[in-house]
């Protein structure tokens, strides 16, 4: 498997599993986690950037 499609995968499977999580949360408004929103926040903002990350290395892998 080349790189490219490797990368894709895995962006393909953040992006499910965000999907996953969004729709168990609207489910579950009682759940929550044990800090605080910034905290919370912030690990969103990371996983969407590595998200992102990996559908951008995808790409550009693919174009060489």
């Amino acid at each position: 498997m080349c790189k490219s499609a490797v990368y894709t995968s895995i962006g393909v499977v953040m992006i499910a599993a965000a999907i996953l999580f969004f729709l168990y949360a609207l489910n579950n408004p009682q759940a929550s986690f044990p800090w605080s929103n910034a905290v919370i926040y912030t690990l969103y903002a990371l996983y969407a950037a590595l998200t992102a990350a990996f559908f951008i290395l995808g790409w550009k892998s693919r174009k060489k």
